[in-house]
This record gives structure tokens, sequence and C-alpha cells, in this order.
């Protein structure tokens, strides 16, 4: 009786080689050990049993056997495993009669003869090597990535596969050839999709062709510099990312993913060292490509084309990735150089230094966004650059890193935490359609307002103590424009009023006269009123040397420092005296 594949895949294969080309083991007595590949850890918990043929953690509790291993740490499913094993093993799968075969398999053959006739026109195209060699790729580079060329003609690829026995139907459905609708006894029913380009093979997770990218080579064609193959049975370009098959191990490894535009971008990072690297292939970075990449990494590069384009690239995916809780990094890339295909190739060590000096997300926008500024900020300023850097802070999932970045930005503004914390809940009640209630902020002023209102309508209806309030209270602590006049007028015993300033004075003192407020009482209440508001003046000063004081540290300005704290802890006592 025949064995099945999983049988002769675990006779010719020990579980510590497989396992040990993803995670260095120790000898541990008759067992190996190691720290676990799947949750972070300072001693190993990890162990592999040569004589079971299983590994286990016990710490994180997963564990199983070679299949169970491959399939956790590739991300992979049962099916994918297996072709992995197998190829390791030598293990050849057996063809499925071609009656039986799944659409799916087809599809896959379709597209792996596709990369293998594309690699043989390569070869046959020294003016495509020329090109490729002087873009900075090297010729293992060329191989390890199946890099291809379709060649200048209407339907060589569509001939090579009918030759071969493959059906106009499914080689449509590969999205390798496009019916014509013209087609007559002259023209071809079909025609190749793909015609003067270079071949770029889409791999999934398991090392399967799904698809092609190719770049426009010599004449300029109809679909733009890069077209892709269409959405099919066995490839989804919103979860399938450029790159991560030969990546996700480095990534893993190094808990951080570089993402990269274009494929001469990939190909060229990997060929300077950067394993990790992954491209977006034209396409936008989706939540289902960030949730792939989760399972190998918290952190985040983003190495974006120097252009307009790549700024708004970098932007688009900003906000699912930190939704996702990624740690995110911008490298900044020089102007005279467009790409990091075109940077590695003239030097790539520094490319290596643009990754190591690669910003956080947020400094990145915050210097970003002030720059466009002058340094001394107007009321106009601080409300545009709260605009643009509170809808970034808005996408931030994590509340204490969210909170972080209100309070620097309070900080640079030079304005209340509260009023920011006000503003983006404006935002996010707009965002969800829900009714704008009024900020707490607001209801503050209010209530100062009708402070001042109160102690100015107290002393015209007693202006016996006028004197009183000259003597204790200083115009500047009146907040309210129009107020600020009624106590000017006052202080100058100013008979002849406008009738703005008769219609203001008359309204305090009718507010006034309705106040169960006694004359023996009314000096100790407008005691109380100017406390309030001497208490009110002196907060929001501590308030802003506080925000000054942050400054300053960042700048390390000491003798700065120094003196702000003096003022604070002076105003401070005032505070206390008060209280």
């Amino acid at each position: 009786m025949n064995s099945s594949p999983v049988d002769e895949i675990k006779n010719r294969l020990d579980i510590v080689e497989v396992v040990q080309d993803y995670v260095k083991l120790k000898k541990a007595g008759k067992d190996y050990k190691a720290l676990c590949p799947f949750h972070k850890e300072r001693n190993p918990s990890f162990f592999v049993s040569p004589s079971k043929q299983i590994w286990h953690c016990f710490s994180c509790n997963f564990g199983g056997d070679m299949f169970s291993f491959v399939m956790k740490i590739e991300g992979v499913e049962f099916a994918d495993a297996l072709r992995i094993l197998a190829r390791k093993a030598g293990v050849v799968l057996k063809r499925e009669d071609p009656k039986l075969k799944s659409q799916r398999n087809i599809l896959y053959q379709i597209c792996q003869e596709a990369r293998e006739f594309f690699e043989k026109q390569l070869e046959q195209s020294k003016n495509v090597q020329d090109y490729l060699k002087q873009r900075g790729l090297q010729f293992k580079t060329i191989k390890d990535f199946g890099i291809g060329y379709a060649p200048d003609t209407w339907n060589a690829l569509y001939k090579h596969l009918t030759e071969l026995g493959y059906k106009s139907e499914d080689i449509e459905k590969a999205g390798l050839i496009i019916k014509n609708p013209k087609s007559e006894t002259r023209n071809p029913k079909h025609y190749d999709r793909f015609r003067s380009r270079i071949m770029f093979p889409i791999f999934d997770l398991s090392g399967q062709v799904v698809g092609f990218s190719g770049r426009v080579f010599g004449k300029e064609q109809s679909g733009g510099k890069y077209i892709n193959t269409p959405e099919t049975l066995i490839y989804n370009k919103s979860k399938i990312i450029y790159g991560l098959d030969k990546a996700k191990l480095d990534i893993r490894k190094k808990n951080q993913a570089i993402v990269v535009e274009g494929q001469f971008d990939l190909v060229m990072a990997h060929q300077a060292g950067s394993k990790n690297a992954i491209a977006t292939s034209g396409s936008a970075l989706t939540s289902d490509h960030l949730r792939v990449l989760k399972r190998y990494a918290e952190n985040l590069i983003f190495a974006f084309d120097a252009d307009t384009g790549g700024e708004s690239a970098t932007k688009r995916a900003i906000a699912p990735a930190q939704q996702l809780e990624f740690n995110i990094k911008i490298a900044l890339l020089p102007s005279e150089e467009k790409d990091p295909a075109e940077i590695i190739k003239k030097n790539p060590k520094k490319w290596s230094e643009i990754l190591e000096k690669a910003k956080p997300i947020m400094e990145f926008y915050f210097e970003n966004t002030f720059s466009k500024y002058p340094k001394t900020l107007s009321v106009d300023n601080k409300r545009e650059i709260a605009k643009e850097l509170l809808f970034l802070i808005k996408n931030i999932a994590n509340t204490i890193e969210q909170a972080h970045w209100l309070q620097v930005l309070a900080s640079k503004l030079k304005v209340e935490e509260r009023a920011l914390t006000g503003a983006l809940r404006k935002i996010k009640a707009r965002e969800a359609g829900e009714e704008i209630f009024t900020t707490p902020a607001v209801v503050q002023k209010s209530r100062i307002k009708e402070l001042e209102e109160h102690l100015l309508g107290l002393v015209l209806r007693f202006p016996k103590h006028v004197s009183h309030l000259m003597e204790n209270f200083k115009e500047n602590l009146i907040t309210t424009p129009e107020l600020k006049k009624v106590f000017h007028n006052l202080k100058l015993e100013k008979k002849t009023l406008s009738e703005e300033e008769k219609y203001l004075t008359n309204y305090l003192l009718f507010k006034a006269e309705h106040c169960p407020i006694e004359e023996k009482e009314s000096l100790e209440e407008i005691n109380c009123c100017i406390k309030e508001l001497k208490l009110d003046k002196i907060k929001k000063e501590l308030s802003g040397i506080s925000l000054d004081i942050k400054e300053a540290e960042s700048e390390k300005n000491k003798t700065k420092l120094k003196n702000l704290t003096q003022k604070f802890s002076k105003l401070a006592q005032e505070l206390s005296k008060l209280q």
C-alpha cells in the first residue's frame, strides 16, 4: 500500500532540520531548546523533541508536528505547508488527472508555465538584460525574483500555453490573455495582456506564482508604465503583498517591515541586504495587507518615493496602520534621488543610513507641519496646524500615545490641552454623524463673563464700592472687551456715554437689581467676584508657563527653564494665598 505524501515527508525530514531553518536551536540533553519565535521571552521555553518529532512552547502553550510549525511560522494553511515541506523533502506531489484538477490548480500551473516562458525570453533578449544591469540589478537577483520579459508580439505566450494543452478560457481566467472583440480571419481571437514588458512574477505566501506585474520596455504603450494581472481566482490584490514570500522570515526576525512602492525598489532593497522589504506594487496598502503584515511584525518603515505621489501614498497608508497599532517610521529620501532603487544603485551605504535615521511618524508630521509656518504663530496659523495634526492624532488607536501627542501639540501651540481635546471630540463626532455639543472650554468662558457682569453690576448698583474696586482690581483682569469699557468709564467717573455704553450699563444694573443681594452683603459678594477672577487669571498664566517649561525642557534651554520655573513658583505662591 502506498504511503501518503504526509507520511513520506515525515519519513524523509527530521523536525529539528525543519525548525532550525527558522530558529536557532541549542542542544538540551536529548532535546533542543530556543527562544520561542511566537512570543517575546528572555529565557528559552521552546523545545523540540527529535525522538517524538514534536515541538512545544511551555510558555505560550503552542505545539505540534513539523506541519503545524510551518503553518504557524509561515502564516499559511495546511495545503501550503504541505507544498513547502514537499519541496524541502524532495517529494513530488502526484499530479491530479486533468479532468479532476481543481480550477485553482490549473491557474497555478498556467502562471508557473508563464513565469518560465518569460524567463526564457529574457535569456534571449540581450538589450533587456543590459537595461536591468544598467538599473543596478545583479544576475543572482534577477534569478531569485524570477524576473522575465514578455516579447513584443501579439500572442507569443498564448501560442506557447495552448501548445502545452491549456484551454483559452483557462488562460484568460489566469489574467494572461484578453479576448479580442474585433477578431476576424486576419486578427487573433485572443492576444497577450503583457507585451514588450519586463515581467515581475507575484508570489503568494507559499511561493506559488499567482500573477504578474509588467513594466513597459521600449516604446510607450497603452495601459501605463506598469500593468498588473487583474483579480483572479488565485490573485487577490488586496491581500497579496509583493515580496512578502521572500521577506516574511526576516520581517519576523527583525520585527520590522520596510515598505517601498515599486518592484525595482523592492528587488534593489533585497540586493542591498534589506531582506525585510516588501512593496505595495502600485496599489494602496489596504487594511487586509496590514493585517497580514501584523502576523510578522509590529514595526513599519515607509520608504516611498520622494515625490507628490509618494507623499500621497504614505498618507493613505498611515491611517489604517495607526488603527492597527503599528509603530510607524518614515524614511526621508533626499529630493535629488527620486526613489530607493536609485539611491541603492548609487550608494547602498546611504540607503542603510536613511533607514537608521527614519523618523517616528508623528515626529515627522509635526516637524513637516510646523515648518510651513513662521516661528511666531498667529491665531490663524495655530488653527490650521491643529486642523492638520488633529486628524493624524485622531487615527492613533492607543489612548496613551494619543494623549501624549495632544500634550505635545498643546505645548507647541501654547494652548490649553482641553481646547484640543474638545476639537478632537468634534472631529470624531462629525465623522460619526453625531450632534456636536458645546465643549467644556466654551462653558468655562461663559462662567467668567457672568462673573465679570455680576461684579460690575453690583458696583453700579452700590456706587460706594467703586473706590474699593479700583484699589483691589485692575482693568486687565476683565477679559470681555465691551465690559472693559464699562470698567474704564467707572474708573474715570464718565458721565456722558454713547448709546451702546448706556444700553450695556443699564443691562448690568438691571441684572444686579434682580439679584437677591442686600447692601450689607454687597462688599463680601464683590470681594468674592474679585477673588474668583484673580484665581482664574493666575491659573491661566500657570497653564501657559507649564507649556513654556515643557518647550524649554525639550530645547534643553537651562536659562529659560530657570526663569520660567521661578515665575511659576511665584505665581503658585500667589495662588496659594488667594485660595
